[in-house]
């Protein structure tokens, strides 16, 4: 009796759930009303205000999205829809959808086509990034915005047409993508010169054509080299920075893997993460006195780079900076540096990636720094030193000095003022202030050794 009981319990909740799913599906007149979540096999929807949103595709091939489920209208992509979907090669957005989440179709690894309906004002932050056989994308005038990454990785993406209506291009939109053709004619908000997409003042870089290569000259307008703006540009030799630049963003520069001088002017604030990582050529980085911030990773895999010349008033060096620069053999960190993140010196990567101490590396830093801490706290072969105080008193000797000189200079002047003719006076003088500041020079070069200290 209690098994038959049970049978029939498990029958009717079977049942009910089956009704209640029933419900779900032909729920038409109004989204609000269907409190689950609904599939049809091809995709998984959810109500949104007016209408249902594709939460996910569980389709294995597609070529497009419907406009209508269940007489209800489809208005949205939601975040992360399409991600990883790589059994996609074409796609047809229906006008019915007027906003697509962030990362709706991130490492679409197939997808080659897309057709945006002109309902879309706004590519959102990550849309296409990774999508790496993506060639063909036409982007309606309707749109105002292009996010953060939208197109980065697109690795077959070569030419984009920048819609009328743009306003808004984010960071790193197309970073890593060797676009050669960058079409901006009609776009009031932005420029293209010399194959370098500028916004409409020239203050900030947003994207170089790939086959830029040989010098490049940074126009003195800018402002701002945005993030991945030259990345993949595998023919430039030499970069000129002029001092109005403040800012290099992150991946600015990556895989620039011919990339041998770096010219920086004053002016200059901080540099971004994996801002020129992958530069084999690179050999020498002389910072300028302005620089404040070394992003992660910055120099990471440098592998040609041997000098660094770092000035005071850097402040930050981030983690990595320098990893796996196997010939910078030896740097000299100011005091002025608060904070150096893990490895960012003296480590480089076997073949299994594991982490390895650069072999003869060394540091020059100044004592109680944070140079002097972070080399002893990854056992580096370092030289401390106390330079203020040493500074200072051979500020006061010089200052002495050359006060005793100006004096004798001008009792000597006096005395043979009524004999020596004007051609003469000049002569002396100028002999007197150079021996003057020849002293001067020579006791500031003139740094004791027995002030240093060495240790491991």
């Amino acid at each position: 009796m209690k098994n038959k009981f049970k049978k029939i319990l498990s029958v009717s909740a079977a049942a009910l759930l089956a009704v209640c799913t029933a419900t779900a599906l032909s729920a038409s007149a109004d989204p609000e009303t269907a409190e689950e979540v609904l599939s049809d096999g091809s995709f998984i929807y959810d109500t949104v205000d007016g209408g249902y949103t594709i939460k996910r595709c569980t389709a294995t091939i597609i070529t497009s999205i419907p406009g209508i489920v269940n007489g209800i209208p489809i208005v949205e992509i939601s975040e992360g829809a399409f991600s990883n979907c790589a059994g996609i090669t074409e796609l047809n957005i229906p006008q019915s959808v007027k906003k697509i989440g962030s990362g709706a179709f991130t490492y679409c690894t197939s997808l080659q086509k897309v057709t945006i309906p002109s309902s879309v004002t706004e590519i959102p932050d990550q849309a296409f990034l990774g999508c790496s056989y993506l060639t063909d994308i036409e982007l309606p005038d309707t749109v105002t915005k292009i996010g953060d990454s939208a197109f980065a990785v697109c690795s077959r993406l070569t030419d984009i047409e920048l819609p009328d209506s743009l306003t808004e291009l984010g960071d790193m939109a197309f970073n890593c993508t060797p676009l050669t053709n960058i079409d901006a004619e009609g776009c009031s908000g932005f420029v293209v010169d010399e194959k370098i997409l500028y916004d409409r003042n020239k203050k900030e870089i947003y994207r170089a054509a790939n086959d830029v290569s040989g010098d490049v000259y940074i126009a003195d307008s800018v402002e701002t080299i945005g993030g991945g703006a030259f990345s993949l540009c595998y023919g430039i030799e030499n970069v000129f920075v002029p001092g109005s630049v403040q800012t290099i963003g992150d991946n600015c520069f990556r895989d620039c893997i011919s990339l041998k001088k770096l010219d920086f002017t004053e002016g200059l604030s901080s540099i971004g993460t994996c801002a020129f990582i992958n530069n084999i050529s690179l050999e020498t980085v002389e910072f300028p006195l302005s620089l404040q911030s070394i992003g992660d990773s910055a120099f990471m895999n440098c592998t040609s780079l041997n000098k660094t010349i770092f000035q005071d008033g850097l402040k930050s060096i981030g983690a990595n900076a320098f990893y796996d620069c196997e010939n910078l053999m030896q740097v000299s960190v100011p005091k002025t540096v608060e904070t150096i993140g893990e490895d960012a010196f003296g480590k480089i990567s076997d073949e299994e990636g594991n982490t390895l101490s650069l072999s003869g590396f060394k540091m020059n830093v100044s004592s109680g720094s944070a140079a002097e801490k972070y080399a002893k706290n990854d056992n580096i072969e370092h030289t401390a030193s106390d330079k203020s105080l040493k500074r200072i008193a051979f500020v006061i000797i010089a200052a002495g000095l050359i006060i005793v000189v100006i004096i004798f200079a001008v009792v000597l002047m006096a005395r043979n003022r009524k004999s020596a003719t004007a051609a003469a006076k000049k002569a002396q003088k100028e002999a007197l202030e150079k021996e003057a500041e020849d002293n001067y020079v020579k006791i500031l070069d003139d740094s004791p050794e027995d002030d240093k200290k060495k240790s491991k």
